[in-house]
């Protein structure tokens, strides 16, 4: 059982008992119990987390063994982007086709891309610089191509060296698609992934990412 440290009209803070594993978070008063729809340490439907790296691209960025100066591993290695990216440049993070990702492109749930309304894109990102410029370009859940219209993830975004978890309503990203021609439909094959940086504007980048993943805005 955790223990209370500090409570808000939105918001509970509590220590994390050591050994807690991945779920719901159960909440207890004089007045019953309900369960949380996020998940402490939420491992469910990953389609990109460099566990191991596999894919076409950079798999130089993946971060293995953290050393001096890297932000810490939350779980298992993540992919680190240190380098300057020049406005329009094309610089591909991470990714591939579903035969080249493996087993884990398959991790999206059928349901999310019937009915996406009901799923969040969610994703861990510690910038040690600002992500203050250019664009984040993400493909997830198509069947087929990457789609260079594909939804983009727009700065800022700044969190001061510290990781966060970013959470885009999964509906955003299919309406995206959707506008530039790529609607998405279910593919036991896999889905196509990849995190591209291409758009206007110079970014002195430093910013690290793990954990993509799919899950349902409210607990099944």
């Amino acid at each position: 059982m955790g223990r209370l440290v500090g409570v808000k009209d939105q918001e509970i803070q509590v220590t994390v008992p050591e050994g807690a594993q991945p779920g719901p978070a159960t909440i207890k008063t004089k007045f019953g119990e309900t369960k949380s729809d996020l998940w402490f340490r939420d491992n469910r439907n990953i389609f990109l987390s460099s566990d191991p790296f596999t894919g076409w691209w950079n798999a130089a960025f993946v971060v293995t063994k953290p050393a001096a100066g890297d932000p810490p591993a939350i779980n298992g290695n993540y992919i680190r982007v240190k380098k300057a990216i020049g406005g329009w440049q094309w610089t591909e993070v991470a990714g591939g086709p579903p035969d080249a990702v493996g087993a884990i492109s398959k991790n999206i749930p059928d349901s999310a891309i019937l009915k996406p309304d009901k799923y969040f894109l969610k994703f861990e990102v510690n910038t040690v610089k600002p992500y203050n410029n250019n664009v984040l370009k993400i493909s997830a859940g198509l069947a087929s191509g990457f789609n260079d219209s594909q939804y983009t993830w727009l700065p800022p975004y700044d969190t001061k060296g510290q990781w966060q978890t970013v959470v885009i309503p999964f509906e955003e990203i299919a309406t995206a698609y959707e506008k530039a021609g790529s609607k998405m439909v279910v593919s036991a094959k896999g889905y196509y992934t990849r995190l591209l940086f291409h758009g206007g504007g110079d970014l002195d980048c430093d910013m690290s990412f793990d954990n993509f993943r799919v899950v349902p805005k409210v607990s099944e």
